[in-house]
């Protein structure tokens, strides 16, 4: 495991999203998901954190599963994604297609989440999204994968029990070596501790989760 974050394509970002080898990668995704728990834990620190009202923004929504999933009511809840709205997608809630870099509307979102995104993305490019996160939000909550030895033999262990696809194991290493591990994802993003209170917790299931809240 190299000790500097590298950062490549996924083979998943490239397939059409009906084809039979990204529908494969897309189920075991759900699995690992289900898994490492990242999910659960946005889910419950945003309960504690969100306030009434507030809208919450999923950034690299995929599918909008864990969004939907989220105890905030649709009026109150944003997506953004590359892919269309999808037709599950609830009546009331925003859906914004559009790159994130390009994306008008951060001034309405105080609640910013993302799951298994941010390490899709160079230092320079986390540094113009934490330009806007730092302009606009109040809360952040983000899950990516751990960055470190043990990801990779856990992640190497699961695939043969799992029957991963081989383009799910091309991806998870790949997922790997760009994740973060200590302080990184709140450094690369500018969220510097005289503005923001900001906990970083690596787990036992791989995963790397950052909470951030802006002081007063």
């Amino acid at each position: 495991m190299n000790s500097l974050r590298t950062v490549q394509a996924e083979i998943l970002d490239g397939l059409a999203p009906d084809c039979p080898e990204a529908i494969a990668s897309r189920r075991d995704l759900r699995v690992i998901n289900r898994l490492m728990g990242g999910e659960r834990w946005l889910g419950r620190e945003l309960r504690g954190l969100r306030r009434a009202g507030e809208r919450v923004l999923e950034i690299g929504a995929g599918e909008g599963t864990l969004a939907r999933a989220l105890d905030v009511p649709a009026n109150e809840l944003a997506a953004l994604d590359l892919a269309p709205r999808p037709a599950a997608w609830p009546a009331g809630a925003e859906w914004h297609q559009s790159d994130v870099l390009a994306f008008a509307g951060w001034s309405r979102q105080p609640v910013v989440v993302a799951n298994l995104f941010l390490h899709h993305f160079s230092a320079e490019t986390l540094g113009r999204i934490g330009a806007e996160l730092n302009r606009h939000a109040r809360v952040v909550l983000i899950s990516e994968p751990l960055r470190a030895r043990r990801s990779a033999t856990l992640f190497r262990l699961l695939c043969p029990i799992i029957g991963a696809h081989a383009v799910t194991r091309h991806d998870g290493r790949v997922r790997i070596e760009a994740g973060f591990r200590g302080r990184e994802l709140p450094d690369l993003l500018g969220l510097a501790p005289a503005h923001w209170q900001t906990t970083v917790e690596e787990t036992a299931l791989a995963g790397y989760r950052m909470k951030a809240v802006r002081r007063a």
